[in-house]
């Protein structure tokens, strides 16, 4: 595979002396509505899942499916974390030439860690949780030891922030080609499946271990690299639409897992990935000038934005809000589905507005971004020595 070289190395080392970490603290962080849609929709995946009275379980019944299937939203968000958090670690590497492993891990931190403990605490502090049930989340190894049941996937993800941030150190200190991380970490992702039928073979389990759900994020990170190091091969891949769309179906018919009993979690997970990527691929349209969405879109993508508070906290409320519709039966079920889910989606509206949003904001003061976005034109040109990141 080759990667872009890219121009005006001549200009570049001016700008990069000019753009300091105190200006991209001061320039405002742009999100893109089409990769928050994709959150919206997985969160709501997500929050229909853990609802017993979701109006579309009986119909993933009636097509053949095991149960409902909502749970594919946590593979939608592996894919897209893998790709965002990727990105930036890439667009640092390329515009800064190195890897501030420490302040990537800091700002991470800062995203996650204040929400995430401050739910643990009311856990504690109501009386639901025991300290000896969270010593797993407090340690953020509860995939492996046990906790809080829907945390699971926080931990992957927080394992597989390390790895990679290791991984892109010390690629960055080596002088590693782009096309050498690449094919590593497409060997990586690549090794995990067979090793996965492997596990299942020998009677482990493959759903929680994060050694076993390395291919999901890792395959997001792979589509990162290409974003921001062979652009015009990520447009040819994305524009191959019909193609992702039979992806898509396919995946949807391999999750129905009726092909081979004993490996039905593996080709399950191999299908939820597909079908993952697949829909990172049809539904991500980098937005270009003059393009509008209706209502509904904008609205999907506004519950992307806090899709983390929600995810962390709708559990909270399922248990109450339906145990008070169910002693209210004169409730319409379609009234009572909406208030459930408004609570749902409530609950992490208010609690991101309360603990991450001012997390963040002292997070930007103390440890500036050294890049501006994950995705989109960088703010700053490359480096020189950057050069050696194109093949």
């Amino acid at each position: 595979m080759s990667f872009m070289r890219t121009s005006h190395h001549h200009s570049i080392a001016r700008m990069t002396d000019s753009i300091s970490p105190r200006h991209l603290r001061s320039k405002p962080l742009h999100r893109e509505i089409e990769l928050d849609f994709i959150r919206g929709i997985a969160i709501l995946m997500v929050v229909d899942f853990h609802t017993s009275g979701s109006p579309f379980r009986p119909l993933f019944l009636w097509l053949g499916y095991s149960d409902h299937i909502g749970v594919l939203g946590v593979d939608i968000f592996f894919v897209l974390s893998g790709f965002l958090v990727g990105g930036l670690l890439m667009k640092e590497w390329k515009v800064r030439r190195g890897i501030d492993g420490k302040r990537f891990l800091i700002r991470r931190g800062f995203k996650i860690w204040p929400q995430y403990y401050f739910y643990l605490g009311i856990m504690l502090l109501t009386g639901h949780r025991t300290l000896s049930f969270l010593w797993g989340n407090l340690l953020n190894i509860q995939n492996y030891v046990g906790g809080v049941a829907h945390t699971w996937s926080l931990a992957i993800e927080e394992h597989c922030y390390l790895l990679l941030t290791l991984c892109m150190v010390i690629a960055a200190r080596r002088k590693a080609s782009v096309r050498g991380l690449f094919w590593f970490l497409f060997a990586v992702c690549a090794l995990e499946i067979p090793f996965r039928y492997w596990l299942v073979t020998h009677g482990h389990l493959v759903f929680l271990p994060t050694h076993a759900r390395l291919d999901s994020i890792g395959d997001g990170v792979l589509l990162a690299m290409l974003f921001h190091f062979a652009p015009e091969r990520f447009d040819r891949l994305r524009s191959f639409t019909w193609f992702w769309l039979l992806c898509l179906i396919v995946g949807l018919f391999v999750y129905r897992g009726r092909f081979d009993s004993r490996f039905v979690l593996a080709q399950q997970h191999d299908a939820a990935t597909l079908i993952a990527i697949s829909t990172l691929l049809l539904l991500y349209r980098p937005i270009r000038e003059g393009r509008s969405h209706n209502w509904i879109y904008r609205f999907v993508a506004w519950i992307g934005v806090y899709s983390y508070g929600i995810y962390l906290w709708h559990p909270s409320v399922v248990e109450p809000t339906e145990a008070f519709f169910a002693r209210h039966p004169v409730v319409p079920f379609w009234v009572s589905t909406i208030l459930v889910r408004s609570a749902e989606i409530g609950i992490g509206v208010l609690t991101t507005r309360l603990c991450e949003i001012p997390a963040l904001r002292l997070r930007d003061r103390l440890f500036p971004r050294r890049v501006d976005t994950p995705v989109g034109p960088p703010a700053l040109e490359e480096a020189p020595d950057a050069a050696a990141a194109h093949l």
